[in-house]
């Protein structure tokens, strides 16, 4: 996530420099930074966001895996028992 961080941090400060074409103030820079730490923020919360849903998509996938187990072996077991029962 920070190689996608980076470049989203440098084109949002080459746009404002590019918009103020030379003419930046120390307020101008430090509400620029201000945008950037901003940005820094969500981007830090949105992956942290994706990290989370990430080990709930793993935990789901078990408990299906699992489930999908389970229910394998009691169709086995179902068809063990008609088998006998036809043989009587």
């Amino acid at each position: 996530m920070a190689n996608l961080h980076k470049p989203t941090t440098a084109g949002l400060l080459l746009a404002v420099l590019a918009a103020t074409a030379g003419c930046a103030t120390t307020s101008d820079l430090d509400a620029l930074r201000s945008e950037v730490q901003k940005a820094n923020a969500t981007a830090e919360r949105a992956a942290a966001d994706a990290a989370s849903a990430k080990q709930d998509a793993a935990a789901a996938k078990t408990a299906a895996e699992k489930a999908q187990s389970e229910a394998e072996e009691t169709n086995e077991k179902l068809d063990r028992m008609f088998k006998k029962s036809m043989y009587k």
